[in-house]
């Protein structure tokens, strides 16, 4: 996405904005027509991946790196981002 894209989201209104779970149910939709009859696997795993370190990048940079204010908004123990942090080599 260019600057741009980042402004005109930046100007959307809350009720303007698509839900995430519906981005992420068409992604898997796509996902799984795209294997065919292949069987998916760990798939809780890949949406984790796929979703929590993108999350955790964002955060932190909001937060400028603060991980008490990144784990309250993030809902988690700071112990527990900390873990996060680490396990996407974030740190």
């Amino acid at each position: 996405m260019n600057s741009l894209s980042f402004q005109l989201i930046d100007e959307l209104t809350h009720d303007d904005m698509v839900d995430i779970s519906e981005c992420v149910q068409h992604h898997f939709n796509v996902y799984l027509t795209a294997l065919d009859d292949a069987e998916p696997h760990n798939l809780h795993d890949m949406m984790l991946a796929a979703c929590e370190k993108p999350l955790l990048e964002l955060v932190m940079e909001k937060t400028r790196g603060n991980q008490s204010q990144a784990s309250a908004w993030l809902g988690m123990n700071r112990a527990t981002l900390r873990k996060k942090l680490v396990q996407y080599d974030l740190l």
